[in-house]
């Protein structure tokens, strides 16, 4: 009869989640759950949730903080303009098991040392919170998400317990650094994001913006200590509910500058002997024009998007970008002039070469400023890997001209 009442109550909490508020008695056990990550991009960084038990009632709660929907077109318009609504949902503890259990996710189970004044007051916080009406945010990727909203709400419910311990003291690194280390193992991702980022993810962050990552939350909690004269550690006891079956998550972003710089090095030589080679062979003058033409598109439209991220949107983290030096968005025009110079109709080479050249000097720049310490943004990376492509596409160019019947010709 008591589990059958339990389960009652846990629906009705579920369906109406202010009914927690009409409860006489605090949760049992207070704890945040720690998950790693996942396969998916989004699962990259981890997650963090609240975890509340009635074990005489045969309840427990999960406070999820991280849930969004991402309805098609709607979805990507909202994501381009900075606006991702994300909301707080309530699950049961064995629905959230089963779920990271599936997705091969390790989670780790942190019991908090609460008063019950303080569990009590957690519970109807998390219980308000999470009505219809007052469940939306507005995400932010760094300020604003699944695990600064659990710090904020212990930090409340400790009378400021964390913000004291936390935000005197300087972060281990940079948002772009725990960036890097989160989506190492994907290179897509890495690159996308590294590529994507602007300066101001750069900057020296404390302790408490540092916690943003669902591991460092984790760790961050195990060294706080409560006001009183003993100065008791707030996490009484730590379990792993969960392990997965995948590599640990890097300490410390990888050091890839030398090996993007090298690969960029030997592409632009390529491209610069391809275009060589593009003076007598047929074959060697159409992939020439093609790949011009590729990356002419690809790179002008990716600058266009950050100078639109940067102007026109939200996207904090995507302002003043200075890779947009090697995704030059005058670059688009390229697209067209590569597919005539691939077809021998090589009438608007001066054109081409005069765009390559603005590419190349911009490109240079952005290698000088990534090249000296302290100043502009961290993508040495980028420019290492980007630069050069543009380089060995404007020498490559430099070798050909047009006569006047829009012939190819050995340059003089």
């Amino acid at each position: 009869m008591n589990r059958l009442l339990a389960l009652v109550l846990g629906l009705f909490l579920l369906l109406d989640p202010g009914v927690a508020s009409a409860w006489p008695q605090p949760p049992t056990r207070v704890s945040v759950l720690t998950m790693g990550p996942g396969d998916a991009a989004f699962t990259r960084f981890g997650h963090n949730a609240i975890l509340l038990e009635w074990p005489e009632r045969d309840v427990a709660l999960v406070y999820n903080f991280g849930t969004f929907a991402f309805p098609g077109l709607e979805g990507v318009r909202a994501f381009v303009a900075g606006r991702l609504r994300y909301w707080l949902s309530v699950s049961t503890l064995p629905t959230t098991l089963k779920n990271y259990a599936d997705q091969n996710r390790s989670m780790v189970v942190q019991q908090l040392r609460l008063t019950p004044e303080q569990k009590l007051s957690l519970a109807r916080a998390l219980a308000r919170n999470a009505r219809p009406d007052r469940r939306y945010y507005d995400y932010d990727y760094y300020y604003d998400n699944c695990s600064t909203r659990v710090r904020d709400v212990l930090d409340r419910v400790t009378e400021g317990a964390l913000s004291r311990q936390l935000k005197g003291r300087p972060g281990r690194l940079t948002f772009r650094e725990h960036t890097e280390r989160s989506t190492a193992a994907i290179g897509w991702l890495y690159f996308a994001l590294d590529l994507s980022l602007g300066p101001f993810v750069d900057r020296p962050i404390r302790r408490w913006e540092e916690v943003f990552i669902p591991s460092e939350l984790h760790d961050a909690l195990a060294g706080v200590t409560l006001d009183d004269p003993e100065k008791t550690r707030l996490v009484e006891r730590e379990q792993v509910l969960l392990t997965a079956a995948r590599p640990l998550v890097p300490r410390d972003p990888p050091s890839r500058t030398l090996g993007f710089t090298a690969a960029g090095l030997a592409l632009g030589l390529g491209l610069a002997a391809l275009g060589h080679l593009a003076i007598r062979r047929t074959a060697a003058r159409v992939a020439f024009g093609v790949l011009t033409s590729v990356l002419g598109l690809l790179l002008g439209l990716a600058g266009s998007v950050f100078v639109y991220f940067w102007l026109f949107t939200k996207h904090w983290a995507a302002s003043a970008n200075e890779n947009i030096l090697v995704c030059p968005p005058w670059a688009l025009p390229l697209a067209a002039f590569g597919i005539t110079t691939a077809l021998g109709r090589t009438g608007s080479s001066r054109v081409v070469r005069s765009l390559l050249a603005a590419c190349a000097l911009s490109a240079a720049v952005a290698v000088l400023l990534a090249w000296i310490p302290g100043f502009g943004q961290d993508n040495a990376r980028t420019a290492g890997l980007l630069g050069p492509l543009w380089m060995g596409l404007y020498l490559g160019y430099a070798r050909l001209r047009s006569d006047h019947h829009g012939q190819v010709q050995p340059a003089l």
